[in-house]
């Protein structure tokens, strides 16, 4: 049996019942908007389904009824309007702007580019190559010559007669209205455009066409000029001008498509309907008429007019019921579920799952009565049947936890029996079929998992619908047989439905389920890969401490899952920094010796932050990252601050135990106790000379034992049952499955040196190291242990046990 000391004073004991749960980070703020957000939002969506007189006719159906303008109403003529606003739209002039400064900004760009040449050949001490001065030239004026047009340049020294000769080509034509191609211009030759000027957005409106030149023609122009005005020049240098003055001729009537469309957009908005007027009293349709175009609007109208003057005190009753309904949702877990403490993203995951599945049930009554329409024989609740309405509960199951997914189920039960008409079975239809849904995927660890809980949430859909006809009367008809198949319809669609969700889920609030965690936990992962090459030692420390906490995960009620995938990573910071750690050197050469205490605790210190931001690049999820940031606590490198402390009696240097103390948090949940505890135990375990089943036992209590004094396990759910049961699951796998018998070989022990039995260099050190420790903790933990019965036979694994320790060495 194993004995587990109490801590001092700070020492908290989470013992098994109920609890008080800490009150969530987030501020009230936060979730009290939330909260009113989510509820205006559902009775908005709740609202407009409050039940009308008027029926949703559609043109050419029979009216059974005489339907009556309720008051005087003014009915938008819709395809009048339409055709007046497309009208206007297209009446409206496209925008073109104009750069009337165009001109003088090419003039003042070519002038700069040659002046800033000629000074760099002028200046002695600018030594660029011919082609930096080319990149140079070509950057500033944005055009692109040849090396042979540039040699021209540089061979007239960049002149100021050549810029003369450029701008005389370019001067003109820049000061025209210039576009692309004139040819676009036709579409818009009977309405004109509007040029409006870049500097001054002055606009003119413009129908002559004729001033407006064509980039092509325009550059054949320059090309016919230079021939006439620069006839003196040299061949060579005439072709230079010319390409670069043909280049640096640009539009400068250019199409504002943006504001084209504003300006269209602006005259439709500010076209103004075409109405017919209704009269209070007057008659819209009789019974056995025909709707008609005309009559269909005006009874859209009614219907609208309805809906938008429906009495305000409904509304804000519908509004407070959802807030009290919700309120209670969302109040009532956090004190009521003592394993699970939500966060921020999990308060936004369900208003956000709730409204979903409001609106998707709201779009079903919808599609009932238009598919109703289209096929008569087909009774309207068969849709309603066939809505995915265990689709929330199933999403909440798995990636937050099924007793959330049982009070959501209840919720949306209640949003469910408002919206379609009060009917008490649409309260238990979906309140059932959402409960069946999420017991379905508790231990999920496979995507058919999702599509085997729609099959079984379809077949109890049939028999809750078998039940409502046998209740009616109404079994034995047509209208049973369509309600049972979109019942089973209904809920493989959910089955499927969330299979595609609930990996956006993960990726979008960076959760961590079942699912993810059984890809990642392949052994064959990228990040695991490197770490068995780059650091095999702590590789196989890692699936040992995963093979540890698998174990002892079941036995108090923790996710095993979790626990072990998360102990497969727990170490992936040492990649870095692999061969400072002892389990990677093998029989080589110890870093260590040749670095300060200090500097020795922070490249041990630096494996969290590490392993952190690994597991942040390859999006590992949250819950993995938390469980390494946590599985060494708070805890105190011993070694090294032994050391530092022995240093300090000779320098004279001050010794902080914050700087040989991790960051932290302490484990915050059993999985990140367990790695905690097992990483512990395991790095031990490799200590020990003689591993028998007392040796072993009496190691793993007393790592226990220390990490629950130094208070690691002040923050998290483990109680003192716990603490026995991992004990003794850590005993049975170290002593069975690690240190068990083998037989023994003579001729292995000849091959040794001297005739002795190989141990690797590490049957002396931790007697050593043991020696150290308890020196440090004789007036301090010793008495703890001795009330318990304990004697201190080496203290090499406080504060959380090991880890540095054992691996610096």
């Amino acid at each position: 049996m194993v004995l587990f000391g109490k801590r001092k004073q700070q020492s908290k004991l989470i013992e098994p019942g109920p609890q008080k749960v800490s009150l969530l980070k987030q501020p009230a703020l936060y979730k009290g908007l939330l909260l009113l957000v989510t509820c205006l939002i559902i009775a908005s969506l709740i609202s407009p389904r409050i039940p009308s007189t008027v029926p949703s006719y559609q043109v050419g159906d029979v009216s059974d009824q005489n339907i009556k303008a309720l008051q005087d109403l003014l009915v938008e003529d819709t395809a009048s309007t339409a055709a007046k606003r497309l009208e206007k739209e297209g009446k409206s002039p496209s925008i073109y702007d104009f750069d009337s400064e165009a001109s003088e900004e090419g003039h003042n760009k070519v002038a700069a580019t040659f002046k800033n040449l000629r000074a760099i050949l002028e200046d002695s001490s600018a030594k660029l190559s011919f082609d930096e001065k080319k990149t140079l030239f070509l950057e500033n004026l944005e055009i692109d010559i040849t090396d042979k047009h540039f040699k021209s340049f540089a061979t007239n020294r960049f002149g100021p007669n050549v810029v003369s000769f450029i701008t005389g080509l370019t001067d003109g034509p820049l000061g025209e209205k210039i576009v692309v191609n004139r040819a676009v211009l036709q579409s818009d030759r009977a309405k004109g455009i509007t040029i409006r000027n870049v500097q001054t957005q002055l606009e003119t409106p413009a129908t002559d066409f004729s001033s407006i030149r064509d980039l092509e023609e325009v550059k054949k122009e320059v090309r016919e000029n230079a021939d006439k005005k620069l006839k003196k020049l040299s061949r060579s240098l005439r072709s230079a001008v010319v390409a670069t003055a043909q280049q640096l001729i640009r539009p400068t009537l250019t199409f504002n498509k943006n504001e084209t469309e504003a300006r269209k957009l602006k005259a439709r908005n500010e076209t103004n309907p075409v109405y017919f007027q209704l009269k209070k009293g007057e008659m819209i349709i009789r019974e056995g008429d025909r709707v008609t175009e005309e009559i269909f609007l005006k009874l859209q109208a009614l219907n609208q007019m309805k809906q938008e003057t429906s009495p305000l005190i409904s509304t804000i009753g519908i509004f407070f019921l959802v807030l009290m309904i919700v309120s209670l949702f969302y109040s009532f877990f956090p004190g009521s579920i003592r394993r699970f403490n939500l966060k921020g993203k999990d308060y936004l995951l369900l208003s956000l799952v709730l409204v979903g599945m409001v609106m998707i049930i709201n779009a079903s009554t919808f599609l009932s009565v238009a598919i109703g329409k289209a096929f008569p024989f087909v009774p309207p609740n068969a849709f309603e049947y066939g809505t995915p309405f265990a689709l929330g509960a199933i999403l909440i199951a798995i990636v937050v936890n099924v007793e959330l997914a049982a009070m959501f189920s209840v919720v949306l039960a209640i949003m469910s029996g408002i919206l379609l008409d009060n009917q008490l079975r649409f309260f238990v239809y979906p309140f059932i079929a959402s409960i069946v849904a999420a017991q379905q995927v508790v231990l999920c660890k496979e995507r058919r998992t999702l599509i085997r809980a729609g099959f079984i949430t379809g077949l109890v859909n049939v028999l809750l619908i078998l039940c409502f006809a046998i209740i009616e009367q109404n079994l034995f008809n047509f209208e049973a047989l369509f309600n049972l198949s979109f019942g089973f319809v209904g809920g493989l669609l959910t089955g499927v439905i969330a299979t595609g969700f609930v990996p956006l889920i993960e990726i979008a609030f960076d959760y961590t389920t079942n699912i993810k965690l059984l890809e990642i936990a392949d052994l064959n992962q990228p990040l695991l890969k490197e770490l068995s090459i780059k650091a095999p030692g702590t590789y196989q420390h890692s699936i040992m401490v995963g093979n540890l906490v698998d174990a002892a995960a079941d036995a108090v009620g923790a996710n095993s899952l979790l626990a072990r995938v998360s102990a497969y990573y727990h170490d992936i910071g040492k990649v870095k920094k692999a061969t400072y750690f002892v389990e990677n050197q093998g029989s080589g050469e110890n870093k260590h010796e040749k670095l300060s205490p200090n500097m020795s605790s922070l490249i041990l210190l630096a494996h969290v932050k590490d392993g952190v931001e690994l597991a942040k690049e390859k999006r590992l999820g949250g819950a993995i990252r938390d469980i390494i940031r946590q599985h060494h606590g708070t805890s105190l490198i011993s070694f090294f601050y032994q050391k530092a402390k022995n240093q300090y009696n000779t320098t004279g240097q001050p010794v902080s135990e914050k700087d040989f103390r991790y960051p932290g948090p302490k484990p915050q949940t059993k999985e990140a106790a367990l790695v905690m505890l097992a990483d512990s135990v395991e790095a031990a375990s490799k200590t020990l000379a003689e591993p028998t089943p007392a040796r072993i036992q009496g190691m793993v209590q007393k790592i226990i034992n220390n990490i629950f004094i130094d208070g690691q396990l002040d923050e998290c759910e483990l109680s003192l049952k716990n603490l026995h049961a991992i004990a003794n699951s850590f005993n049975r796998i170290l002593a069975s499955g690690v240190f068990h018998q083998r037989i023994e070989y003579p001729s292995l022990e000849k091959e040794e040196a001297g005739g002795k039995k190989k141990t690797n260099g590490k049957d002396k050190k931790p007697a050593e190291h043991s020696k150290d420790k308890s020196e440090v903790d004789k007036n301090g933990n010793e008495r703890d242990l001795k009330r318990l019965g304990l004697s201190r036979v080496g203290n090499k694994h406080s504060s959380g046990g090991r880890s540095a320790n054992h691996k610096t060495q």
